[in-house]
């Protein structure tokens, strides 16, 4: 059976990754410095900035799903140093030992936050984004990503390894406790504005999981990265209004975008990894796209 090793496991992200494999025919280990809420596989507690540690917990393992690494954003100045020292010093360790170990293909958390988020004191030149759109990395986190986008490219070709990027849009969760969860999406409609740091994205845990797996799966060779993000926005307006209100005259709305269209193109995930996003804050929360309540089914 082959075993998955997947950094991070006890996160949210992970914590679904892991659900979605063992379901899926892989065997897992979680390597994290906390231990999961609910176990679901053997759990390795392990500081990913340890080298040695990471070599150590890795031995034994087919493929790599790279989930570790600090979410949170730049809330102040100092802290962007740690979060960069801690998301690339990790990332590298679980590539190198990755490497060491003969692992030929690895799946890990990129983000969107390469497009240009948070959009703050910047707008997106174009809507919708896909990636053959420059980085524009804006903070340390960010930076973070873009330089660890980097850090697969050059090692894909020094160890003739296949690695799989997802740039993973706001993962939510059906969960009224999780910080990110569908529950929230409600508040955010009077206030457009509110939300316009991530272009009104979003990802249900499950499809993070399922382009997890469809990475360790696809024919592919070299570093390749993925936008992934739901079909369309946490919002009930239309995208062309929210862009019109919150960017106006600075953004350039391609003819695609039509009714509630997220602001990220999926399409490189769809042909090449076969991926498809199924769930949509509607379906979870039943409610229609104006924030009635669906009627139930018969």
């Amino acid at each position: 059976m082959t075993k998955v090793c997947v950094t991070g496991g006890s996160g949210g992200a992970g914590n679904a990754t892991i659900v979605d494999l063992l379901a899926n025919g892989y065997d897992c280990v979680n390597l994290d410095v906390k231990p999961p809420k609910e176990q679901h596989c053997p759990f390795i507690e392990t500081d990913m900035c340890d080298y040695r540690a990471v070599y150590e917990a890795m031995e034994g393992c087919h493929m790599l799903v790279h989930m570790a690494g600090n979410p949170h954003p730049d809330d102040d100045h100092w802290g962007a140093a740690d979060r960069f020292r801690n998301n690339t010093v990790s990332l590298f360790n679980a590539f190198n030992a990755a490497a060491a170990h003969g692992i030929k293909r690895v799946v890990w958390a990129s983000s969107e936050t390469i497009f240009g988020f948070p959009f703050e004191k910047n707008a997106p030149p174009h809507v919708p984004l896909d990636e053959t759109a420059e980085p524009a990395p804006q903070n340390g986190y960010a930076i973070s990503k873009a330089v660890s986008e980097d850090i697969a490219k050059h090692m894909a070709k020094l160890y003739g390894m296949t690695f799989i990027g997802l740039r993973l849009s706001n993962v939510l969760y059906d969960d009224v406790e999780a910080v990110p969860s569908f529950q929230k999406i409600p508040g955010y409609w009077a206030d457009p504005s509110h939300r316009k740091l991530n272009l009104w994205g979003y990802i249900d845990s499950r499809d993070t999981a399922k382009a997890v797996r469809l990475g360790l799966e696809a024919e592919l060779e070299g570093s390749h990265n993925f936008a992934i993000a739901a079909s369309d926005t946490i919002m009930i307006q239309s995208s062309r209004e929210l862009i019109e209100t919150c960017f106006p005259g600075t953004t350039k709305v391609h003819a695609v975008m039509t009714g509630r269209t997220g602001m990220l193109d999926c399409n490189k995930a769809r042909i090449l990894l076969g991926w498809e996003p199924e769930y949509q804050w509607q379906d979870v929360l039943g409610l229609n796209e104006d924030g009635s309540p669906a009627e139930p089914e018969m």
